[in-house]
């Protein structure tokens, strides 16, 4: 699906993978975030063979013209791990919605192991 909506300028509509390119682009910038890690098949085979994915480690969801996310990361050791997930959290959302122009409702931060 994508979210869609309607102004005085026309009809717009952005495809789940611009949305995940935009949250993948903020959690890579987060402090204490060492990588986005895919549980897709697909991307797996695209690492066997170079190919870069843009979207990895992000999944959307969208109903009713709301986004869902999940995020999924492996931290860098000592750090705090709530306030990095907060701060995870917080720029999703914020360039999200930045990109967007709509709502995000909600934002699931998957933490799959850490970074020696």
């Amino acid at each position: 699906m994508a979210l869609a909506t309607s102004n005085i300028y026309g009809r717009i509509t952005i495809s789940d993978d611009a949305v995940a390119m935009v949250a993948a682009y903020a959690a890579s910038e987060c402090y204490g975030v060492a990588e986005l890690i895919s549980n897709r098949f697909s991307d797996i085979i695209a690492d066997l063979f170079n190919k870069k994915k843009y979207g990895r480690g992000v999944k959307v969801i969208t109903l009713d013209n709301r986004a869902f996310l999940s995020v999924n990361v492996i931290l860098s050791r000592d750090i705090n791990v709530d306030a990095v997930k907060e701060s995870l959290r917080k720029a999703v959302i914020y360039h999200v919605e930045k990109f967007t122009g709509m709502r995000v409702k909600s934002v699931d931060i998957n933490i799959l192991g850490y970074k020696i």
